[in-house]
């Protein structure tokens, strides 16, 4: 590739900020949300989030047009807060920005005070973030608009025994498995956000219009009297955090760790939940990470013939590396498409301690990833193995590379909504797949070998011959 192409983004490894925006809200009860901007970057957002969870996604456009761009959008804003509001009668209306809202330098805060002295018998909730998408990606965007939502949310400072859970940009079915592990300790706990329900709904007759499930603003009041909050992100930038506003605003101390994923990280998080609540770690959970220990001595003599891709939101990435390394499955190469202070720092750690002791192999870091890049280093260090979202699915048609989908978005297959990856149990599901892949790499080449060599030649016995088999005994089905 020439220097001049390094220095183009040709197809980015990343979501747009107001995408994290609406994701976040999602997970906030009786919540809609309006992207003050063109209508183009609504129906963008609705497309990636309905295809991915199999749910209808409600998301209200300002509409900008060429007036609105010179003029400003003021009269668009208040006149589709009011009409969204008449519509779907919420709770909270989270107002987030676009490329074009920003550009054109609008005061959001200024056009709420503007809405409620024109509709003063309004009672919603209104909750601005400034999610321009070329100020970061989807990841800063979700963690952005959780902060917004601790900023404008009025604040009860007495003291209980709660804890709060800043989950992260998790699936719906790992909300659910994280809830499942809290229940197994005598701690009470605030999750924000909780878009397992809302995200990944029953069947119902009647539609709803607005996600009811969620966390609540009167949860939400609460956080600030919590006793502790265990933010489970290491990547989330400070200025962004939720948990550091609770600590720096309310004295509410902080404890971020990496998502329970994989050996090490589970071990940490339960190994937390059991001091916080004072009671040893419940059998159940024992039996499930001695199931996990059991798979992983299963499957690490195939994962060891693995050179993996894995790209995605800096969590994710570091979080499927350290699966990776615990499971002998190499990550040559590591990509983020946003810049992540101390990312790469401990992807070196490591996978260099992985590749030292194991396979003493070259490996590559990217931040600011574009998928041409990823694509040319993937041929380049011999990959077998594609870990990420369905945005990699071209590349994986091009060369062979088998892709496991298991991060936002997946678009060409159904589920996305309930993947597993999150405790032992769940990380026992993505391994399970990963060797699944690997191991079919490797069988489906040898029944192709087996096939070819038997047609080309015209004799069974050729084909079968290493295998000590009569070929007029075997059934056809076998080369199929």
């Amino acid at each position: 590739m020439s220097e001049k192409l390094k220095n183009l983004t040709v197809n980015p490894c990343k979501m747009c900020m107001p995408m994290g925006a609406v994701h976040a809200f999602y997970g906030i009860a009786r919540c809609m949300t309006i992207l003050h901007g063109s209508q183009g970057c609504s129906t963008y957002i609705r497309r990636h989030m309905a295809t991915h969870y199999n749910e209808p996604v409600d998301i209200a456009s300002s509409a900008l047009t060429e007036e609105g761009t010179v003029y400003g959008g003021e009269k668009n804003l208040i006149k589709g807060i009011h009409n969204l509001c008449t519509l779907y009668d919420p709770d909270v209306v989270g107002i987030a920005t676009t490329c074009l809202s920003e550009t054109i330098g609008e005061d959001i805060e200024g056009i709420i005070r503007k809405y409620h002295t024109q509709y003063p018998e309004s009672r919603v909730k209104l909750i601005p973030v400034f999610s321009g998408g070329y100020m970061g990606t989807q990841f800063e965007g979700y963690f952005r608009t959780l902060r917004s939502i601790l900023q404008h949310v009025e604040m009860k400072k007495e003291k209980h025994d709660r804890i709060n859970i800043i989950t992260g940009m998790l699936s719906p079915y790992d909300v659910r498995t994280l809830k499942d592990i809290l229940a197994l300790f005598p701690v009470e706990y605030i999750l924000l956000p909780d878009a397992s329900d809302n995200l990944d709904g029953g069947y119902e007759e009647n539609y709803s219009r607005l996600p009811d499930n969620g966390t609540t603003l009167e949860q939400i009041a609460l956080m600030a009297g919590s006793r502790l909050t265990i933010e489970l992100s290491l990547f989330c930038p400070s200025d962004d955090s939720p948990g550091e506003y609770l600590k720096e605003n309310y004295g509410v101390p902080l404890v971020r760790i990496s998502p329970p994923v994989g050996l090490r990280d589970t071990d940490a998080f339960i190994r937390l939940l059991s001091e916080i609540s004072g009671v040893p770690v419940p059998e159940k959970l024992k039996k499930e990470r001695s199931r996990y220990l059991d798979a992983m001595i299963d499957s690490h003599k195939y994962n060891a013939e693995g050179r993996a891709v894995v790209f995605g939101e800096p969590d994710f990435v570091y979080s499927m590396v350290r699966l990776c390394c615990e499971n002998s499955l190499m990550p040559v190469v590591s990509a983020t498409g946003t810049v992540s202070p101390g990312l790469k720092e401990l992807l070196d750690d490591e996978i260099r301690k992985a590749a030292l002791a194991i396979f003493n192999e070259e490996y590559t870091i990217l931040d600011k990833a574009d998928f041409e890049v990823i694509e040319e280093l993937a041929l380049k260090m011999k990959a077998n193995l594609l870990i990420g979202s369905s945005d990699a699915r071209r590349i994986e048609e091009k060369h062979g590379i088998p892709l496991v989908r298991c991060a936002f978005p997946i678009h060409d297959r159904v589920g996305g909504q309930r993947i597993s990856m999150l405790g032992y149990s769940g990380s026992l599901n993505i391994l399970d797949s990963l060797t699944n892949t690997l191991l079919e790499i490797k069988e489906g080449s040898f029944r192709k070998e087996l096939f070819h060599t038997y047609y080309k030649d015209g004799k069974a016995a050729v084909a079968l011959q290493t295998c000590g088999t009569n070929a007029t005994d075997m059934p056809e089905s076998i080369y199929l």
